[in-house]
């Protein structure tokens, strides 16, 4: 069996999946509350085990697909050719990626929810490839506007306006 990247993936999904559900029961109950249906501890218990569900199934996928693979290239008696682990462009881009994580959280007090986001998905979009700017446009700045109004105007969150415009 060939341990590739989506065995790995999955698998480390599958391991912070597992230690989120412990923690999920690590949760303390207000008095009373042990007898409730609904408490503080059922939707990240649900979300364990959700998310325990999908890592191993799609584990179990990914190892059905290598026997696949391995039973058609045993039938064409073919060399098989395995990708690459350590493309250089992938991980260029993991990295690339983040250091842009760093850089928004470096900036979001500076320049504020709005320009920071904007920014941070431009660039993003930018190192995943995608150069039409009507595109970038289009893609980030009316869903953070958008994104912005909802949680400002119609919930009530405090969204960090920016040391540049005090």
């Amino acid at each position: 069996m060939i341990i590739g990247r989506d065995k790995i993936g999955a698998l480390i999904f599958f391991i912070f999946s597992t230690c989120y559900g412990y923690y999920a029961f690590q949760i303390p109950l207000y008095p009373g509350e042990e007898y409730e249906v609904f408490t503080s501890q059922t939707m990240p218990k649900l979300y364990a085990m959700l998310a325990m569900s999908i890592a191993a199934l799609a584990l179990v996928l990914s190892v059905v697909e290598d026997i696949k693979k391995r039973s058609v290239v045993l039938e064409q008696n073919d060399d098989q050719i395995t990708p690459a682990f350590f493309d250089k462009k992938g991980w260029t881009q993991c990295a690339a990626l983040i250091g842009l994580m760093i850089y928004y959280a470096a900036t979001l007090e500076f320049l504020g929810f709005v320009l920071s986001t904007i920014s941070f998905l431009i660039i993003g979009y930018l190192i995943l490839g995608e150069r039409k700017p009507k595109t970038l446009f289009f893609a980030s700045v009316p869903v953070v506007i958008v994104f912005w109004a909802i949680m400002t105007q119609l919930l009530g969150i405090y969204l960090s306006a920016g040391d540049i415009w005090s």
